[in-house]
C-alpha cells in the first residue's frame, strides 16, 4: 500500500471519528433537551432564553447556552439573530417536531437518545467483563437505556402491531377476534408496550406478560393502568425459561429478546410448553445480514455496537450462555428452534427495517 493511500484512510478515518464525536454530542443534547422538557416547551411556540428557563423551570444561563448549542447544531432555528444574547428567541423548525417530541411518530428519535445515553453508562462494567469473560447484569443499565429502549420500540408496536404485524397471520388474527376470549402471552416484555397493543387492537384476548427485569415490570403496571387495560393484562417477574404462567396459550410473542436470552433453547422450550392446541408462536428479532460481512451496512454497524455495549454482557451473566449477542442471524434462530422442539421456522414476509419477524411451528 503506498503512502499517500496509507495517508488518505488515516485522514477519513479521523474525519470520520471527529464525526462520530459531533453524534455524541448531538444524542446527548437531544437527551438534555427531552429529559428537561425543553423540546416539548418549544414546540408550544418560540422562546428567548428567559423565557424557556420560565416554563421549563430551568436556569436561564443553562438553558442559553443549550439554545445556542442547538441552533448552532442546526437542530433549531434562530429567530432575530442579530440581537443580543438574552434577547434571542429560537424555535423549532417544520418537521423537527415529530423527531424530537411526538412519542406516536415513527420519526421520533429522542427515545434513541435517551437509550443510547443509558448505555454507555455501565462501560467501566464491560472493560472489566472483557477482561475477566464474565457478564455485567441488566440491573447494571439504568432507567434512561431500559425506558428509552422501552420508548423506542413503543413507536412500533402503537403503529403496527394491531394494524400489520399480527394481521399478517390471517389465522392468529381471527383467533384474536374470536370468541371464546384468546389468551396472549408475551415474553420478555419490557414496560409492556407490546402487552399493551395487543389488548388495545384485540378487545377480547387477556394478554399476560413476562419479564426478568423488576423495574420493568413495575412500569409495566403503570404503563397498563394508564393505558385502561389492567383489567385485561397482567404482568409478571420471572425467567422465561422457567415462567411462571399457566398456559394454555393461543398466541406467545417474544419481541426483541431471544438474542439477549442467556438461554434461548430452554426459553423456547418453555414457550412451546405454554402452548394450547394449534396455538402460533411470534418471533420479532434484529434484523441482521444473513452472514457475517466486513464492511457491514449501518444496521449491521448498529446491532454489533448494541452487542458489544449491552446484549452479549448482559446474556453473559448466566455461567454457561449461549453468548448470542445481537447480530443472530437467522440460521441461528433456527437452530435454538430446532433444538427446542420446533418442527419449522418461517420468516415472514412482514415490512420493517431493523426487525425479521419469524413464526414458529410445532
Amino acid at each position: 500500500m503506498s503512502s499517500a493511500t496509507e495517508a488518505a484512510r488515516r485522514d477519513a478515518l479521523a474525519e470520520r471519528l471527529f464525526d462520530a464525536v459531533l453524534g455524541l454530542v448531538d444524542v446527548h443534547m437531544v437527551h438534555m433537551g427531552d429529559r428537561l422538557g425543553l423540546y416539548r416547551e418549544l414546540a408550544k411556540g418560540p422562546a428567548s432564553p428567559a423565557e424557556l428557563a420560565r416554563r421549563a423551570g430551568v436556569d436561564e444561563r443553562y438553558a442559553r447556552e443549550w439554545l445556542e448549542q442547538q441552533a448552532v447544531s442546526g437542530l433549531l432555528d434562530v429567530e432575530d439573530g442579530g440581537e443580543g444574547a438574552e434577547a434571542r428567541r429560537f424555535r423549532m423548525p417544520a418537521g423537527h417536531e415529530e423527531v424530537l417530541v411526538d412519542r406516536d411518530s415513527l420519526a421520533h428519535m429522542a427515545a434513541f437518545a435517551r437509550m443510547m445515553v443509558g448505555m454507555v453508562r455501565p462501560v467501566p462494567q464491560v472493560l472489566e467483563a472483557f477482561r475477566t469473560g464474565a457478564g455485567v447484569p441488566y440491573a447494571a443499565f439504568d432507567a434512561d437505556f431500559c425506558e428509552g429502549q422501552a420508548e423506542a420500540n413503543r413507536v412500533m408496536f402503537v403503529n403496527h402491531l394491531g394494524s400489520d404485524w399480527l394481521p399478517a397471520l390471517p389465522d392468529v388474527d381471527r383467533r384474536l377476534r374470536s370468541e371464546p376470549p384468546a389468551r396472549v402471552a408475551d415474553v420478555a416484555c419490557g414496560a409492556g408496550w407490546s402487552s399493551i397493543a395487543i389488548a388495545e387492537a384485540y378487545p377480547l384476548v387477556a394478554v399476560d406478560g413476562l419479564d426478568l427485569d423488576d423495574h420493568s415490570i413495575d412500569l409495566a403496571r403503570r404503563n397498563a393502568a394508564g393505558a385502561g387495560v389492567h383489567d385485561r393484562v397482567r404482568f409478571e417477574r420471572g425467567d422465561a425459561a422457567r415462567p411462571p404462567l399457566r398456559g394454555p396459550y393461543d398466541l406467545v410473542t417474544i419481541f426483541e429478546a431471544v438474542h439477549d436470552m442467556s438461554r434461548p433453547v430452554e426459553a423456547l422450550r418453555a414457550v412451546r410448553g405454554l402452548l394450547a392446541p394449534g396455538g402460533a408462536v411470534l418471533v420479532a428479532d434484529e434484523r441482521s445480514a444473513d452472514a457475517f460481512a466486513a464492511p457491514g451496512d449501518p444496521v449491521e454497524r448498529m446491532l454489533y455496537g448494541w452487542s458489544v455495549l449491552h446484549c452479549l454482557p448482559t446474556a453473559m451473566v448466566d455461567p454457561g450462555a449461549a453468548a448470542t449477542g445481537a447480530a443472530m442471524r437467522v440460521s441461528d434462530l433456527r437452530r435454538y428452534a430446532r433444538a427446542a422442539g420446533f418442527s419449522r421456522v418461517e420468516v415472514l414476509p412482514i415490512e420493517s427495517d431493523i426487525w425479521r419477524f419469524y413464526r414458529l411451528r410445532t
